[in-house]
């Protein structure tokens, strides 16, 4: 009995310290194509609404434009199971934003972006335009 006891003790104590099996990130071809960003300031406002298109996705970058601004250092993460992404863009009087995004389900990104020299956060989402 406590040799059994113990044996299972023993395999349980392997298949715990068992690297767990490896799992192939997701991909992050759907977010390449136009988008409709809902920049509504918050609750209750009107509507607002910019476009962002995303070029190409190539490794861990991204390419495209965001509210007519040319994506500048864009990287794409995969390694937590989703994807992520991160880029900036500038303003047409040379303020910086910073912008970040997650996809979800692969039609929808729910957004962040920080007005540097305009001092404010927006919270945003973005679904994919109708061909």
């Amino acid at each position: 009995m406590i040799r059994r006891a113990l044996l299972v003790a023993g395999l349980l104590s392997m298949l715990a310290a068992a690297p767990a099996a490896s799992r192939e990130p997701p991909s992050a071809a759907p977010l390449v194509g136009q988008w409709r960003v809902d920049l509504t300031s918050k609750p209750g406002d009107g509507a607002y609404y910019a476009e962002m298109t995303i070029t190409s996705v190539e490794g861990d970058r991204i390419a495209g434009t965001f509210y007519d601004s040319p994506i500048e250092k864009g990287r794409i993460t995969r390694d937590w199971g989703t994807v992520r992404f991160a880029f900036v863009t500038h303003d047409g009087g040379g303020g910086a934003y910073n912008h970040s995004g997650e996809l979800v389900d692969g039609r929808l990104i729910r957004g962040l972006s920080h007005a540097l020299d305009r001092d404010f956060v927006a919270v945003w989402t973005a679904d994919r335009k109708a061909p």
